[in-house]
């Protein structure tokens, strides 16, 4: 809110000194006497204006004609630069803008009428409006080292056709809902990438990818809602090296649809931080192939989590903490406190083998359930025992879909157990 009322209040200062002819320009210079015009002809087709920090660039009304030809355009190293109130409407060659180096840049809704790549680099204050009449031709948009406050709704509609959009050390505060919705239908495109960057807040539906990859590497969220992050017919989802911060998910934050073509890309989640994972993840519900690896959990319930892992999801090399929390120690001894209810799920078993504790770092799971059984770790935490369970003999053939009805029916057992144990006082 602060950046954008700056940029209202220079935008009126600018226009007073329009009107009080004193700028930037003296003698009320073309822009081809103050910027470099290739040619230099009056039909210049490249236009670069790189000016002293601190002081002002002003693209006049009366520039428009010279700009006809433009195809591309530069601003940059400025204190502030000023273009027209309406933009260029006659720029209809204008495909490409740079700007860099800048403290503070306005981009108006409608501000080059048939841009199709917009790079913007070390911005310390980006207001983005959304894109007016380019929302039908933008097809790249690149943001790095650069500070956002808000991307308001409709900043980049399904309407735009898009080959990629990428966000590279971004400092973001909020994405409103409906600000990102994308769509890459294009087969040789780079999708939604976003590297380095910090995000505040992400409101329910804020970042909508339709179709192609997403990319979301080394950032940090303070705050996602339900259905921050939605993907539909996405081809590559690769989450990797970013820290959720505590509060920064629910079940559905990041939700991904079910394939509805085929050769719908894999889903990889590796070498995140997770201060706080919900034991319902949507994520593990699709019937994509999902590789959830190396990733450091701080605090989770250990056993929704475990038995909501789908028959297409590979959980493996992980980090959780070991701690005596009953919501870690439940599940693990289940099978002592009801013998044989657990001893043929193999899949369960593999899931204690490959992953690991915080700490000590070298220790499955699978080993810290030993100690707990041992009562070497976590003293007064046992659980009472129970006799032996047989589990009943099954009526029909196996088959895959009898074998995923048990488990089922494994997991609601073990839920209402784990449930009873962690309200119960322990003996």
């Amino acid at each position: 809110m602060i950046v954008r009322t700056c940029a209202v209040l220079l935008f009126i200062l600018v226009n007073l000194l329009l009107n009080s002819e004193i700028g930037a320009q003296p003698g009320n210079k073309s822009i081809c006497e103050t910027c470099a015009c290739f040619p230099t002809n009056v039909a210049p087709t490249s236009v670069n204006c790189t000016c002293i920090k601190n002081k002002f660039l002003i693209i006049r009304p009366t520039d428009a004609s010279l700009l006809l030809a433009v195809k591309e355009l530069t601003l940059a190293a400025c204190g502030l630069v000023s273009l027209p109130p309406s933009g260029l409407p006659n720029a209809n060659l204008l495909k490409k803008v740079t700007v860099r180096d800048i403290k503070l840049f306005h981009y108006t809704a409608g501000l080059f009428p048939v841009l199709e790549t917009l790079v913007i680099e070390n911005v310390d204050g980006l207001v983005l409006d959304g894109f007016g009449q380019a929302n039908n031709t933008l097809k790249e948009l690149e943001l790095r080292r650069t500070k956002v406050q808000k991307f308001v709704q409709g900043t980049v509609p399904a309407s735009a056709p898009l080959r990629k959009i990428t966000l590279d050390s971004v400092e973001i505060e909020e994405i409103e809902p409906g600000a990102l919705d994308m769509s890459f239908s294009h087969d040789k495109v780079e999708g939604f990438s976003m590297i380095n960057s910090s995000v505040k807040t992400i409101e329910a539906g804020g970042v909508m990818v339709r179709s192609g990859s997403v990319k979301i590497v080394n950032s940090t969220f303070d705050k996602l809602h339900s259905g921050s992050i939605i993907v539909e017919e996405g081809r590559e989802i690769n989450l990797s090296g970013n820290k959720f911060n505590n509060v920064s998910l629910v079940g559905d934050s990041v939700t991904i649809s079910r394939s509805r073509n085929f050769g719908d890309g894999n889903v990889t989640i590796d070498g995140n931080e997770f201060f706080s994972l919900p034991a319902d993840l949507q994520i593990f519900k699709t019937d994509r192939h999902v590789t959830f690896a190396n990733n450091i959990v701080h605090d989770v319930d250990l056993g929704p989590f475990l038995f909501g892992v789908g028959p297409t999801v590979r959980v493996s090399g992980n980090r959780f903490e070991c701690d005596c929390d009953s919501r870690r120690t439940s599940v693990l001894k289940l099978n002592q406190v009801f013998p044989g209810l657990l001893s043929d799920d193999s899949y369960f078993t593999v899931l204690l083998a490959e992953n690991n504790c915080k700490q000590p770092a070298s220790m499955t799971l699978a080993g810290y359930r030993d100690e707990l059984i041992a009562g070497k770790t976590c003293p007064g935490t046992s659980l009472p025992t129970a006799e032996p369970t047989t589990p009943p003999m099954p009526t029909d053939s196996p088959s895959k879909s009898s074998s995923r009805s048990s488990s089922e029916i494994t997991m609601a057992v073990v839920t209402l157990f784990m449930i009873i144990f962690t309200v119960l006082p322990l003996s």
